[in-house]
């Protein structure tokens, strides 16, 4: 049994590793303004198989997960998947159209997206820090209902 900081040090790296992996998004995307389409392409490709991968991980962990609210976790998750790909579906097949106005409105929808993104990541993050704090709390509780096991490092 793990404990209370054994868990909160697990879940503090994650949270910087979380913290990390911004840092380089939003180094990528600084970067972005100076690359050529081409490197932009391939960068988009990268990321796209990136959050793929994610996905199917975030899948795979779901069906092993009983609980209600990590079930409808994985819900959430797919339902926002579902939407990015209806969102990155409409941006490709207007992509070849080289019409001013209509690659305009395409632009002003994938910023319009991005920030929508990025909206989502920073409730993501919030409910990640909220979810770490309430199982730092769960851990305290089963340490105090645990007469026989000893206590961890935060209550000594």
């Amino acid at each position: 049994m793990p404990t209370v900081s054994e868990s909160l040090a697990k879940l503090s790296e994650s949270m910087a590793g979380l913290s990390q992996r911004a840092k380089e998004a939003e180094d990528h995307i600084a970067a972005a303004g100076k690359e050529t389409r081409e490197e932009l392409e391939a960068r988009v490709a990268e990321a796209k198989a990136t959050a793929q991968r994610r996905r199917e991980e975030m899948k795979a962990r779901g069906t092993t997960v009983k609980d209600e609210l990590a079930s409808a976790w994985a819900s959430l998750v797919a339902h926002v998947q579902e939407q990015f790909e209806k969102m990155r579906a409409r941006l490709e097949e207007k992509r070849d159209d080289f019409d001013a106005k209509a690659a305009e409105r395409r632009a002003e929808r994938a910023e319009a997206n991005a920030a929508d993104a990025v909206d989502f990541a920073q409730y993501a993050l919030d409910e990640a820090e909220a979810a770490a704090l309430e199982a730092a709390d769960a851990r305290k509780i089963a340490d105090s209902l645990h007469p026989g096991a000893p206590p961890s490092a935060s209550q000594k």
